[in-house]
């Protein structure tokens, strides 16, 4: 055993903490200049990494300097400032540490006998990323690996309420084909939700858009009440707070007075626009978040912490930890406390769960709201400068009015144009190539590797989507990405 890496002496982890600082370190400055992109393919990358198990350890030194040469050169660099793509932040320096005091303590946050100040720490940021989306400072709920999981568990409180012995004895005791509604700019995990709840993917109703990619309310209403003259019923209406692939907010309010109208659960997916809720120069994007009965909201996405850390928010603890109602003989019970506290097991999916709540404290502690504040109203101002920009470009149109900090926009040269306004079969083409213009632009930018965008579908067909993301973000990288647009333009329409 002399010779065991894991001997836990102070100079070995002094040694290895002040490496990977430095690691990190130089990973912070150098995303500014790095190529966003690798042009190593996958084969080759399978190359450098194949062997068969180690038998043998290999020293830390020799360790961190492959991670430095062999994985670092081929992350895709989504801290940059250049990088405007999916909702991948740059998370906050306190965060990333936070991350590794979380990993050296390895508390079990399910429950609280082993993670006590854990456990007291998810109750107030949960709070927190209450207050911060404008739901409610006194919530309830815990964090969750994503907004997949976060979905989930809001539409499994929605399924519980409109029929409790589905807990205990399947769909099949409830004896009614249940619905679900939402818009058909939804995130796919909704979905994913239904089908693993077993209510079958048909039972989810995605309702058509507008132009600007909000649900049709009356469209909703009239699917509603069609599917209770047939016979269904729904439990549960799904608000988009920031749809993914263009930013856009529903009409939540509109939709909190439906849910109640039928009497139904009205869940939130704010996994993404949860941290508008913060704005002072935008107010009101999230009006009517207050009103639900859930909302699912990531701290991984624009509160800028390192993955992951998805949420899930709700009003009542009780009725949650009566949804997932579990026994297990071998966890100590606190219920006999005068403040029992919050064994999180109870509330969810999850069993085994990590102290993800301490780089969400952390950050919000180092940083403040009022920073998260000035950093959100600036993206949302980046956001509709863009926007301004582009529709002054000829050739160039919005597609879909940034209602965050996202930017839908189609590259549509006047020919294209003149063939869709002709209609018939001549306009379906243009319209398939125009979809193909904007994959190529968007394949044209990640190829150069100073800006990162993506397309997208959103109502009218495909669009370039500019996601201004990082907090690094500023008026020089916009305006330096929007100079070489009609390059990247050029570059995709020839094939160069």
């Amino acid at each position: 055993m002399k010779n065991d890496p894991e001997l836990n002496s102070s100079e070995l982890v002094r040694d290895i903490g002040d490496r990977v600082t430095a690691i990190i370190s130089d990973c912070l400055e150098s995303r500014i200049t790095q190529s966003i992109t690798d042009p190593t393919g996958v084969a080759d990358l399978r190359t450098l990494f194949e062997e068969p198990l180690p038998r043998e350890g290999t020293d830390h030194k020799e360790l961190l300097d492959i991670f430095t040469s062999s994985i670092v050169p081929h992350t895709l660099v989504s801290t940059s400032p250049g990088y405007l793509g999916l909702m991948n932040p740059t998370p906050a320096t306190m965060s990333i540490f936070a991350d590794a005091l979380t990993s050296a303590l390895n508390q079990n946050q399910a429950a609280s006998h082993h993670s006590p100040v854990g456990s007291v720490i998810e109750e107030v940021v949960i709070r927190w990323l209450g207050e911060a989306t404008g739901y409610v400072a006194d919530c309830f709920g815990h964090l969750t690996s994503g907004g997949t999981v976060a979905n989930m568990t809001g539409l499994k409180l929605a399924l519980h309420r409109a029929a409790p012995e589905v807990r205990d004895h399947g769909l099949a005791a409830a004896g009614r084909r249940f619905t679900v509604y939402a818009s058909d700019q939804l995130h796919f995990s909704i979905e994913r939700s239904v089908d693993m709840l077993g209510l079958g993917r048909a039972a989810l109703r995605l309702v058509p858009t507008h132009s600007d990619a909000t649900v049709d309310i009356g469209i909703m209403k009239s699917m509603m009440e069609e599917d209770r003259r047939d016979g269904l019923e729904p439990f549960a209406i799904v608000g988009i707070a920031g749809a993914t692939a263009s930013g856009a907010v529903d009409p939540l309010p509109e939709l909190a007075d439906l849910a109640n109208e039928n009497g139904i659960w009205f869940h939130v997916d704010a996994a993404y626009g949860g941290a508008a809720g913060l704005s002072r120069e935008y107010p009101g994007i999230l009006t009517g978040i207050e009103r639900a009965d859930s909302v699912t909201v990531d701290a991984h996405k624009w509160f800028f912490v390192p993955f992951v850390a998805g949420g899930i928010l709700f009003r009542d603890q009780s009725f949650a930890e009566d949804t997932f109602q579990n026994v297990a003989g071998y966890i100590p019970d606190s219920e006999a406390a005068e403040r029992p506290p919050t064994d999180y097991l109870k509330q969810g999916l999850a069993g085994t769960r990590r102290f993800n709540a301490l780089k969400v404290w952390m950050a919000f502690k180092h940083l403040g709201a009022d920073w998260y504040t000035q950093v959100v109203d600036r993206q949302l101002t980046l956001a509709r400068n863009v926007a301004d920009a582009i529709q002054q470009m000829p050739g160039w149109q919005i597609a879909v009015p940034p209602a965050t900090a996202i930017v839908t926009f189609r590259y549509e040269p006047e020919e294209l144009r003149a063939a869709i306004e002709e209609g018939g079969e001549q306009a379906e083409t243009a319209l398939m190539e125009r979809d193909r213009f904007q994959e190529q632009i968007a394949a044209a930018v990640q190829q150069d590797g100073r800006h990162w965008i993506s397309a997208a579908p959103v109502p009218g067909g495909f669009a370039l989507r500019l996601n201004v993301i990082s907090f690094l973000t500023d008026e020089e990288v916009i305006d330096s990405f929007l100079s070489e647009l009609p390059r990247y333009a050029a570059a995709a329409i020839s094939g160069t």
